[in-house]
């Protein structure tokens, strides 16, 4: 939450109106019915916990800081995203590789979890999402305003 703000509806950002970092889409999906600028901050974390880290096994991550870092992508770029980021880290770092495929499933989780250098892997979980907040900005010129923000992010 240290950097998800309240509600925001500014017609530049791709995610449109959210409160909490939560899009309006993805609270409809966990079945929120109101308007997303009502969206209170119980319900956006009941949210966050069901569809982001139960719903992606981030709670097997036996690494609280990689989980946590993998949470954050999630919420900033998108699941399939975070968890490509993840895998591809991964493979950079080891002989043996895993399918990317953006699903922290069984393979994903076994291979993370026995991982003998986790600060390794934090640290290009970072470089990998600074990568694609670039990419973005590249992309589209009209998201570099939100560059700074996304790059606090890279800290985590």
């Amino acid at each position: 939450m240290k950097y998800e703000g309240g509600y925001s509806n500014d017609p530049i950002d791709r995610g449109g109106k959210t409160k909490y970092g939560i899009t309006e889409e993805t609270a409809r999906k966990a079945g929120y019915k109101g308007p997303i600028k009502e969206l209170t901050l119980e319900e956006a974390k009941e949210i966050y916990h069901q569809h982001y880290w139960a719903n992606h096994h981030y709670d097997k991550i036996e690494k609280q800081e990689i989980a946590i870092k993998l949470f954050d992508q999630a919420v900033n770029l998108g699941p399939p995203t975070a968890n490509r980021i993840l895998q591809r880290a991964y493979n950079i770092l080891n002989q043996d590789t895993i399918t990317v495929d953006g699903i922290v499933g069984p393979q994903t989780l076994a291979a993370v979890n026995q991982y003998p250098h986790p600060d390794d892997l934090h640290h290009l979980l970072n470089v990998l999402q600074a990568k694609r907040y670039i990419e973005i900005v590249e992309n589209n010129e009209s998201q570099k305003r939100f560059i700074r923000g996304w790059l606090k992010r890279t800290k985590i």
